[in-house]
C-alpha cells in the first residue's frame, strides 16, 4: 500500500502559524511608525491608563481626574503591566495590544484542530486568512478593547470544547476564569458571545463527547464562578467610585447601549452593509465563494453559520453599532472558511489586480484628495513614486503559479500589504491632524507655569498621556452662555477651542494652533475668545457661519 509523503515541516501548519506571528508583528513594529495614536478612542484609551498609573488607582479607572465607566479594567491593567516591566511609553503600551493581536492567531489555530480534528486544513489557513480580513486588520495595533474580547471568547470555545470530550473538572475551572476575565475584559457582551457557543454543543459535539444534559450542567457551575471572580472587582471598584460610577457603569452603559443609545446608534441593516468590507480581500479573490457557499458538511458547519448568524441579528438589534463591535465575531468567520479552503485555486486574481491599481491611483491623487480628508493638503514634498509599491504587488496576483503550496496565503497577504501602502503614502497628514504631542507639551508646559486651562466641549482626554499631564482640564461643555459667564469668571484662564473654520483674526490671536481631525485646536486666552463672540453676537448675519466652528466632538467609540 502506497503511503502519503508526510508533509513538509517548511509546509506545516505550525510554519504557516509562525509566518503569521512574523507577519503580526512586523505589521504591528510598521504602524507605530506609519501612525500616531489616534483621536478619540487610542488616545483616550491610554490617557486613562496613564491617569491609573500617576494616582495608583487600581480599582477605578480615571478620565480627566473623574471616575471612567465606559469601560472595564483589564485592558488598563494590561498597559500597566507593559509599563511596570519596560518603562511608561506609547510603544510599550502598543506592545501590550500586539502580544494579546498574537494570542488570539495561537488560540485559533488551537481551536481549529480542535474543532476539526480529521483535518489539518483549518489550522494551515485560519490564522492567515484572519490576519488578512479587513475588519480584524485594521484593528490589530490598535489600542482598542475587542482584540482582547476576542482572545477570551476564543478560550472560552476552547474550555468548552475540552469539557465536552474529556468532562474534566479543571476545564470547567478554565471556563470560569475565561468568563471572569472576559467581563473584565468588555462587560457583558461576553456572555453575548460566550454563551450561544456552549448552547450550540448538540451540534459540534463529537462522536464519544459528553451528553448536551451532563455538558450544560458542568458548564452551569462556571457561570456563579465566573460572576464571582469579575465580583471581585466590581464591588470594591462601585463602592470606590461612588454612585454616580455605579449608575454609569452596571445601568447606563449596559440597557442604555442596547435598548436606546446614546452614542452610535445606527438602523439595523448597517452592518449587512458593511460586512463586504469588512471581509475584504474575499470578496476581490476569484474561486474563493464556490469552496466557501457550498453546502455545509458536518453539524461543526451548521454551529459555525448559526453561530455567526445570530452574533449579526443581536448587534444588528442593538441600537448602538459601530465596526469593531464584530470583531470577535471575525476568528470563527475565518474558521469556517479556513477549512474550506482546501478546494480553493489561487487563480489569477484578476480583482485583487484591480484594487491594486485602485490604491496607485490613489496614492498619485494624494495631492487632490488628502485635503478635502484632513483639511489640508500634505505639508511635506510629496513622491509619486510610491505608487510603484502596490503596481509591483499587483503582480503576484497576476503571475503566481497556482500550483504553489504558498500561492494561497501569499494573495491573502496582498491585500494587508496594499492597505500598508496606502498608510506610508498618508503618513505625514496622519501625524499632522492626528498627533496630539504638539499641543499637549504646550499644556504641560502652561500646567507647570500654574495656567489653568480649559477644552471648550466634550474633552476625552487626548491630552493626558502625550503630555503626561498631572492635573486635569476644565471641561466647557454646558450650553454657549454658560461656558462664556464662567469664563468671564475666569479671564485668565487658555482655552482649547476646537474649530472646522477658525475666523482669521481669532486664529491670529491664538498662542498656538494645530490641525485636528479635518480641522483646527486653537490655544486663546479667555479674554481673547470672550471678546470674539461678541462681535459675533452683534454681527449675527455676517458671523453665522463662526456660530457653528466650535461644535463638539463627538467620540468615534465608548
Amino acid at each position: 500500500m502506497t503511503q502519503t509523503p508526510p508533509t513538509p515541516s517548511y509546509n506545516s501548519p505550525q510554519a504557516w502559524l509562525c509566518a503569521t506571528l512574523v507577519a503580526a508583528l512586523m505589521l504591528a513594529l510598521l504602524h507605530l511608525w506609519l501612525r500616531p495614536l489616534t483621536p478619540v478612542d487610542e488616545t483616550r484609551y491610554i490617557s486613562v491608563a496613564w491617569e491609573m498609573w500617576r494616582d495608583n488607582s487600581l480599582l477605578v479607572p480615571l478620565k480627566n481626574g473623574e471616575p471612567y465607566a465606559h469601560k472595564t479594567p483589564l485592558l488598563f491593567w494590561l498597559i500597566q503591566l507593559s509599563w511596570a516591566l519596560f518603562g511608561v511609553s506609547e510603544w510599550a503600551a502598543r506592545l501590550a495590544v500586539s502580544l494579546i493581536n498574537c494570542g488570539n492567531y495561537v488560540l485559533l489555530f488551537a481551536l481549529a484542530r480542535r474543532y476539526y480534528p480529521q483535518t489539518d486544513t483549518a489550522a494551515r489557513y485560519a490564522p492567515v486568512l484572519l490576519f488578512s480580513l479587513a475588519g480584524w486588520n485594521l484593528y490589530s495595533s490598535m489600542l482598542m478593547f475587542d482584540q482582547l474580547l476576542s482572545l477570551f471568547v476564543l478560550t472560552w470555545a476552547l474550555a468548552c470544547l475540552h469539557y465536552s470530550e474529556r468532562g474534566l473538572r479543571r476545564f470547567i475551572a478554565l471556563a470560569a476564569a475565561t468568563l471572569g476575565l472576559g467581563l473584565l475584559a468588555k462587560g457583558p457582551v461576553f456572555l453575548l458571545y460566550a454563551l450561544p457557543f456552549a448552547a450550540l454543543q448538540g451540534l459540534w459535539r463529537k462522536e464519544g463527547n459528553l451528553r448536551s444534559a451532563t455538558f450544560f450542567r458542568g458548564l452551569a457551575m462556571a457561570l456563579p464562578l465566573g460572576l464571582a471572580l469579575f465580583a471581585c472587582w466590581l464591588i470594591p471598584a462601585v463602592i470606590a467610585g461612588g454612585s454616580g460610577y455605579e449608575n454609569e457603569l452596571i445601568w447606563k452603559q449596559t440597557t442604555g447601549r442596547m435598548v436606546q443609545s446614546f452614542d452610535h446608534a445606527r438602523p439595523f441593516y448597517w452592518y449587512l452593509l458593511l460586512l463586504p468590507v469588512m471581509l475584504l480581500p474575499l470578496p476581490l479573490l476569484r474561486g474563493i465563494w464556490r469552496a466557501v457557499l457550498s453546502r455545509p458538511e458536518s453539524g461543526c458547519d451548521r454551529a459555525l453559520l448559526l453561530y455567526g448568524g445570530f452574533i449579526l441579528v443581536s448587534f444588528s438589534l442593538i441600537s448602538g453599532k459601530q465596526v469593531h463591535y464584530l470583531t470577535p465575531l471575525l476568528p470563527f468567520v475565518a474558521l469556517y472558511i479556513g477549512n474550506r479552503m482546501g478546494t480553493w485555486q489561487a487563480v489569477r486574481q484578476y480583482p485583487l489586480a484591480v484594487f491594486a491599481l485602485l490604491i496607485a491611483l490613489l496614492i498619485l491623487g494624494l495631492p487632490w484628495w488628502a485635503g478635502g480628508l484632513f483639511g489640508k493638503p500634505p505639508t511635506t514634498q510629496f513622491s509619486p513614486a510610491l505608487a510603484l509599491l502596490p503596481l509591483v504587488l499587483a503582480l503576484p496576483a497576476l503571475f503566481r503559479k497556482p500550483d504553489s503550496e504558498w500561492a494561497r496565503p501569499g494573495q491573502l497577504l496582498l491585500f494587508p500589504m496594499l492597505i500598508s501602502c496606502l498608510l506610508v503614502a498618508i503618513r505625514q497628514p496622519m501625524f499632522d491632524n492626528y498627533d496630539m504631542t504638539p499641543l499637549a507639551t504646550r499644556v504641560q508646559q502652561l500646567q507647570q507655569e500654574g495656567q489653568t486651562l480649559a477644552f471648550w466641549g466634550s474633552y476625552d482626554a487626548q491630552f493626558q498621556f502625550a503630555g503626561r499631564l498631572q492635573q486635569p482640564l476644565v471641561e466647557l461643555q454646558q450650553e454657549e452662555e454658560l461656558n462664556l459667564a464662567w469664563l468671564e469668571q475666569h479671564p485668565d484662564t487658555l482655552v482649547i477651542y476646537p474649530s472646522k473654520r477658525p475666523d482669521p483674526v481669532l486664529l491670529a490671536q491664538a498662542l498656538y494652533h494645530q490641525p485636528y481631525r479635518s480641522g483646527n485646536l486653537l490655544l486663546l486666552q479667555a479674554r481673547q475668545l470672550l471678546a470674539a463672540q461678541a462681535i459675533t453676537q452683534q454681527n449675527p448675519a455676517q458671523n453665522q457661519a463662526q456660530q457653528k466652528t466650535a461644535q463638539q466632538h463627538r467620540p468615534l467609540g465608548q
